[in-house]
């Protein structure tokens, strides 16, 4: 018996909403409400942008704001986590092998782990504690860039070959939203360490520049999985009915 039957792009979708939600609300409310405390740095020169640490942990009501986006979005990321291991076993057309298996586990405890981290980070603002906050978004960094590596090639293994018009325009934004968060995310460290070392006015705005680049671009890099999964469902089923009728259909 069916208990219940939704589509999975509807689920897919939660995520995505509820981290842009927090993101621009985050953002935009200390830039109206909380611009010149948001912008201040231990350098006390003129910045225009607050970073989104600042955003997300050290006003009121963006960190509820922000916790509660987040405890929101972490449910259906695991599931789609699962999802895509089976996924990529069924979409491969040999046997896999005991490569391919590894690269297809690893590719879902990396996005675990990111989950994981974006949870640390969130729930321990900078100012709580530093080392703990900068450790979990140096870990969420690090597992998020590997999972779009991970997860390009394991799109490009179990693609048809060739690769149907779909699948080339899926994988070329795959491709240029994952060499965005790379270079964003560089770009922000430099920035990051010029300011420090150097205090010039403005730098650290271009440090949250390059921060909002690499969390946005990670966030739309998991959107991407919409397309793959628009013809599927999410099925709840009545284990005990099914087996019962089973059962009868063996008499």
């Amino acid at each position: 018996m069916r208990l219940l039957k939704i589509k999975l792009q509807r689920i897919l979708r939660m995520p995505l909403l509820f981290a842009l939600f927090g993101f621009f609300s985050c953002v935009i409310l200390s830039v109206v409400y909380n611009f010149e405390d948001a912008t201040k740095t231990h350098c006390n020169v003129p910045n225009y942008i607050p970073s989104i640490s600042t955003s997300i942990g050290d006003f009121r009501p963006q960190t509820y704001i922000w916790r509660i986006c987040i405890a929101l979005h972490c449910f259906p990321r695991i599931m789609i986590s699962i999802f895509y291991f089976n996924y990529y076993a069924l979409k491969l057309k040999d046997p896999p092998s005991t490569q391919f298996t590894i690269l297809n586990g690893l590719n879902s405890l990396l996005t675990i782990l990111e989950i994981l981290a974006l949870l640390v980070l969130t729930y321990v603002s900078s100012r709580e504690n530093f080392g703990i906050h900068e450790n979990a978004f140096i870990s969420f960094m690090v597992c998020s860039m590997c999972y779009m590596l991970t997860t390009c090639i394991l799109f490009k293994w179990t693609s048809k070959d060739p690769m149907t018009n779909e699948e080339v325009k899926s994988f070329k934004r795959k491709i240029y939203l994952m060499i965005t968060n790379y270079s964003s995310f560089a770009l922000a460290v430099y920035f990051y360490f010029r300011h420090n070392w150097y205090c010039e006015p403005g730098i650290y705005s271009l440090f949250a520049v390059c921060e909002y680049s690499a969390v946005l671009s990670n966030i739309f890099f998991h959107q991407q999985s919409y397309n793959v999964v628009k013809d599927s469902y999410l099925l709840i089923i009545d284990e005990h009915q099914l087996l019962e009728g089973k059962g009868k259909l063996n008499v």
